[in-house]
């Protein structure tokens, strides 16, 4: 890209990058570095400004990867799905400018939940139920944590 002086770089991150939540750390380790990583390359690539950069925060996925996951409120925090995403993603891409995607809207202000005070933060953690949703976790490997693989017994 920097040869050719233009291009689109992706990065996906999620909303628990900066929210976290309970049994979620390593995934929402992960996805704070992504955030990290496309701030730092932002700034590194300024002085081209045909290369667009384009960070993508989501909210709850309808994906294998957080079968029976729950969403707290539905209404606040509606579960997304892929296509959806992906056509914010592409319509970015098509306007040629750098962005930051962050849906539903609740994914928006998330980040802002880290200047209140702890205690209020407990209350909305409380109240939004982030710290249940994976109460009821089965993930993409639930058929292999049953001892089963593709329909056959293991």
């Amino acid at each position: 890209m920097l040869r050719s002086g233009a291009g689109t770089i992706v990065n996906v991150s999620s909303v628990m990058a900066s929210l976290g939540a309970a049994q979620l750390s390593d995934y929402s380790a992960s996805k704070a570095a992504v955030t990290a990583m496309h701030k730092s390359l932002s700034a590194e690539l300024k002085q081209h400004p045909d290369i667009k950069m384009i960070l993508v925060e989501p909210g709850h996925f309808c994906t294998p990867l957080f079968e029976g996951v729950e969403s707290p409120n539905r209404f606040l925090a509606p579960v997304l799905e892929p296509v959806d995403v992906a056509k914010e993603v592409i319509k970015a891409i098509d306007e040629g400018s750098s962005a930051y995607l962050a849906m539903p809207l609740y994914a928006r202000w998330a980040g802002l939940m880290n200047v209140l005070p702890v205690g209020a933060q407990a209350i909305l953690r409380r109240l939004s139920g982030v710290d249940r949703g994976m109460r009821t976790f089965k993930g993409r490997g639930s058929k292999e944590a049953e001892g089963t693989m593709v329909g056959k017994k293991i």
